[in-house]
């Protein structure tokens, strides 16, 4: 019997990693920082373990190889950017073992969102103006000028520092104050590069793929139905679509020109004229992974059987309409409705009507699901807990 690692048990990205290939039969461990995880307590986990947080990374590669030594494990199976890129960098201490992604390099020529920008430019894919700065006194130094608003953005996600990763995010800039007053405050401006970009209105979207070693065998798209917060977010509701053909063209072309291997995430923003532009590329698994499974799409598991080298069929349908709701997290999004200045009475009460709403067709649960029902009960622990600090 095959016996996998899934890291980042806390996600519901893992726990649905666990789910899927615990019922095929794989025997999963489930692992963490934390010794309470949604996904280690799940019935399809057969054993949970606790590493080194990965930022100290000589220790948590340490626990990674005793856990491989003590189940014999044969894949491992990462579910964030931390872990992914930690797992990566230091793949030639690990035990032999497999990791479903390409090398390193090439993981950070397509997370790397400037090097994505100057991918799209060779591939004549849509993305948005952008123009790159080494940190804050380049741009100080630079006398370029904007039409604003302006789209800040730091070329990574997480940027490695001495004392651990430090977690970034896109903000806006409505005059060249603004500008000046964020990018020399806040350290991902400040001291690491960035881009300026320039602003796209409308929404956003996204394709999600399956490689088998450059060989597209699997894609899938949804809608949110429901955020967190209300203004944009998290998704807590959402539904299964067939796939814009123009996002799945540029995705493929993007993953196409590196062979690439496992899973991806490409995401868009859309205009109002309904020409996507791509946004960021995320080769990993993502947080509504569970509704791709229930429409049809068993990612996990197709990426397994890729990842052992079996002959992995191509999935060319999948079921629309097909609905997922996170109920924490929508009973999170219902409170900041409630508690917030922006909506009526008359609002509020049919966000109230909406969220009692138990039953609608097409629609499960994320987290709290019959006959695996104890990662819900972990979900509630923690969030009373977290109430309580």
């Amino acid at each position: 019997m095959e016996t996998v690692l899934v890291l980042d048990g806390l996600q519901r990205s893992a726990l649905a990693v666990v789910r899927s290939l615990g019922a095929k039969g794989v025997r999963v461990i489930s692992s963490d920082i934390s010794p309470h995880t949604l996904a280690g307590s799940s019935r399809f986990s057969f054993a949970s373990e606790i590493y080194a947080d990965p930022s100290n990374s000589e220790a948590f590669i340490d626990d990674i190889n005793r856990i491989i030594q003590k189940y014999d494990i044969s894949v491992l199976y990462p579910t964030t950017e931390v872990t992914v890129y930690t797992l990566l960098e230091f793949q030639e201490k690990l035990l032999p073992v497999k990791l479903p992604f390409n090398d390193i390099t090439t993981v950070r020529s397509l997370s790397d969102k400037a090097a994505l920008i100057e991918r799209c430019k060779q591939l004549s894919v849509q993305a948005p103006a952008s123009v790159y700065y080494e940190n804050f006194q380049a741009l100080a130094a630079s006398s370029s000028h904007f039409d604003f608003p302006v789209v800040l953005k730091p070329t990574l996600s997480r940027i490695k520092v001495d004392d651990g990763w430090l977690a970034t995010s896109v903000t806006y800039a409505h005059s060249q104050n603004e500008l000046e007053t964020i990018a020399s405050t806040s350290a991902a401006f400040r001291d690491h590069p960035f881009m300026l970009q320039e602003y796209i209105g409308g929404h956003g979207a996204g394709v999600f793929l399956l490689y088998d070693h450059g060989r597209c065998i699997a894609h899938f798209a949804h809608k949110r139905l429901r955020e967190k917060p209300p203004t944009g977010g998290v998704s807590v509701l959402s539904e299964s679509i067939r796939a814009d053909e123009r996002q799945l063209d540029a995705a493929k072309k993007i993953l196409d020109s590196v062979a690439w291997h496992g899973v991806a995430m490409v995401e868009f923003k859309v205009n109002e004229s309904g020409e996507p532009y791509i946004i960021e590329v995320n080769p990993r698994f993502w947080g509504s992974l569970q509704l791709s499974i229930d429409s049809g799409v068993d990612f996990p598991y197709l990426l397994h059987e890729a990842t052992m080298g079996r002959v992995c069929p191509a999935v060319t349908s999948y079921r629309e309409g097909q609905k997922l709701r996170w109920l924490l997290g929508d009973f999170d999004r219902l409170y900041l409705v409630l508690k917030g200045q922006d909506y009526t009475w008359i609002e509020k009460l049919k966000e109230v009507l909406k969220f009692m709403l138990p039953f609608a067709p097409g629609r499960r649960y994320e987290v709290n699901r019959f006959g695996d029902l104890r990662p819900f009960f972990a979900e509630i622990k923690a969030y009373i807990r977290s109430l309580g600090k």
